[in-house]
């Protein structure tokens, strides 16, 4: 007969009609009489199948790559486990971790599950090919703790699935347990600026890290110039500076360049661990700007050269009866914020020079109403045709790492600005003992304006002798042989147009029709001696005799002029026709004027 028995998972079953494995049980044959009987023994066949056998481990599952408190697997990253199964009936696998070392459940064509249900569940991997790698992923957690424990089983998938009870944990660096990284926190982020150039920008931190496993974990606080923070370093934009690792509250410093533009720059703030694991939200990449304080410029006395056109030598005018142009004011503006702006702008933007003889002083010649063209060019005003032109020497500004710049003023002087040559000689000026200085001023593109600063040196102003007879001719009319021009009443004029006082040197020439070959024959000369001049129109008789070159001096003290009007005096001018004339017709002849220096004391 036959008998089929109840299929129980994990049991076996003995059926006598199907193939199976074959037990054959041995027994002694005795022959016992019985009643008058042979008794004979008979055999019987047995066999089993066995429904489902576990997989085995031919590699134990092992953390690849390692997670562990040297290495630990940050917040929000996969934690892999592989391992190697024979399933000897060549059934897929399942690699299973758990929280627990409870043998898991085995279901039916579909992965097991843990001891205690889904919350002891790490990770389970799909069917996995009998003798082919599994790997099982677990993505950390913020909730996860920085210690977790695994327990790795495998079992099949069989319509009677069968788990492996042995679990394993890994050996060496990629065993149990698994090490999660935290973020560190970052709550707040703050600045000490603003500062000078050469200063000192802190920024501080509020931020910490709760693991401690192992080494407890440290924080860093990195500063960039810009929001590219890769996650272990600024990007491209660069670092302000980088703390080093603290337990909390990291801070760092940055030292300002002397020079360094004012302006504001942006700094952001980022957190990272001692796994270079950045903090998140928070103050993380939050700006707090770095402000650099405008500061205001200066310029030295040494620095402060007024210079001829030529570039050397004392200030001299050439122009007579109006302005000279070229002179300069070369002076030195240093900026602690630079010659030049962040943005790649000029950082001095104005500039007032004065020009005055020293005796005026600095006070005395700082405002437009005190301009004078004699002593006082006050740079703030344009008189006339008189303009300070300032401008700074681009060839002088090397950039933002540049803290100096070359600034030069040109400016005309008018023909009558005080001399101050000489030695002290009744001819030198007044101001001999003096000279001309400069004062400057400089203000950035904010406005902050410099001291004004007087040069330690000055130049002195050569004396500038120039005038004009604007009178070409003296007519004396028409007379008779033993007239005479009298009171002397011709005249000719002598302009001051340079600085100084004016004297003159008069030399003349005998008079005769055949000009200028003159015989000297008395019936057809007029003799120079003829000719008298005086200052004002006085008698022919009390007038001055002309005499022949190299003449007389006389001191008609045109005095220095004092405006752009020329200074003026006249000489007056006789003759007397000599009696012995027999030759009628045009005499001509001719005077010299020459314009000397007078004595100061008559300017």
């Amino acid at each position: 007969m036959s008998y089929t028995g109840k299929y129980i998972a994990g049991k076996v079953t003995v059926v006598t009609t199907l193939f199976g494995v074959l037990v054959i049980m041995f027994g002694l044959v005795v022959d016992i009489p019985h009643a008058g009987n042979i008794a004979r023994a008979n055999t019987a066949q047995t066999s089993v199948t066995v429904l489902n056998t576990p997989p085995t481990w031919t590699n134990d599952a092992q953390e690849s790559p390692e997670s562990s408190t040297s290495s630990p697997t940050n917040v929000g990253s996969a934690v892999n486990w592989v391992a190697i199964a024979n399933d000897s009936s060549g059934d897929d696998y399942y690699l299973l971790i758990c929280k627990t070392s409870g043998a898991p459940t085995a279901n039916n064509l579909a992965a097991p599950t843990c001891a205690g249900g889904g919350g002891n569940q790490w990770a389970v991997t799909g069917r996995i090919a009998s003798n082919a790698t599994a790997t099982a992923s677990y993505t950390t957690q913020v909730g996860d703790a920085e210690s977790n424990a695994w327990f790795a089983f495998i079992c099949d998938h069989n319509a009677n699935s069968y788990c492996n009870v042995t679990n394993k944990q890994g050996t060496g660096s990629g065993a149990s347990p698994f090490a999660v990284n935290h973020r560190p926190t970052f709550t707040a982020f703050a600045v000490t600026s603003p500062a000078n150039p050469g200063g000192v920008v802190s920024w501080s931190s509020t931020s910490s890290d709760s693991d401690v496993d192992g080494t407890p974990d440290t924080v860093k606080l990195f500063v960039c110039k810009a929001a590219d923070f890769t996650g272990s370093a600024c990007g491209a934009g660069g670092t302000w500076c980088q703390s080093g690792a603290s337990s909390t509250d990291p801070y760092c410093k940055y030292f300002v360049p002397d020079p360094y533009p004012d302006a504001y720059y942006a700094a952001y703030g980022y957190i990272t661990d001692s796994h270079n694991f950045p903090a998140s939200g928070g103050s993380q990449g939050s700006q707090q700007r770095m402000t650099i304080n405008n500061v205001t410029p200066t310029i030295t006395a040494a620095s402060i050269s007024l210079l001829n056109t030529t570039g050397s030598g004392p200030l001299t005018l050439t122009v007579p009866g109006t302005t000279t142009p070229g002179f300069s004011v070369q002076f030195t503006v240093t900026d602690h914020n630079s010659c030049q702006t962040a943005s790649g702008t000029p950082e001095l933007k104005n500039f007032v020079t004065d020009v005055y003889r020293s005796g005026i002083t600095q006070a005395g010649c700082n405002s437009a109403g005190l301009f004078n063209a004699n002593n006082c060019y006050a740079g703030q005003i344009n008189y006339g045709t008189w303009n300070m032109n300032c401008t700074a020497s681009s060839t002088t500004c090397l950039g933002t790492s540049d803290s100096d710049e070359v600034v030069n003023c040109t400016f005309p002087l008018w023909f009558y600005a005080e001399s101050t040559d000489g030695t002290g000689i009744a001819t030198d000026p007044p101001n001999w003992a003096q000279n001309w200085l400069a004062s400057t001023q400089a203000a950035d593109d904010n406005g902050a304006s410099s001291t004004l600063v007087e040069s330690s040196t000055g130049n002195e102003l050569n004396s500038f002798l120039a005038y004009n007879v604007a009178t070409t001719s003296i007519s004396y009319g028409g007379l008779q042989p033993g007239q005479s021009v009298d009171p002397v009443s011709k005249i000719t004029d002598l302009q001051s147009i340079g600085n100084v006082g004016i004297d003159q040197t008069l030399y003349g020439t005998d008079m005769c029709p055949t000009y200028p070959a003159c015989s000297g024959n008395a019936t057809s000369t007029i003799y120079v001696n003829d000719q008298k001049y005086a200052t004002s129109t006085i008698s022919y008789a009390s007038a001055t005799t002309l005499l022949a070159n190299p003449g007389a001096t006389l001191a008609i003290h045109v005095q220095k002029s004092t405006t752009s009007a020329p200074t003026i005096k006249y000489t007056y001018w006789g003759i007397t026709v000599p009696g012995a004339i027999t030759l009628s017709g045009d005499y001509i002849g001719q005077n010299t004027l020459i314009g000397l220096t007078s004595n100061s004391s008559t300017w």
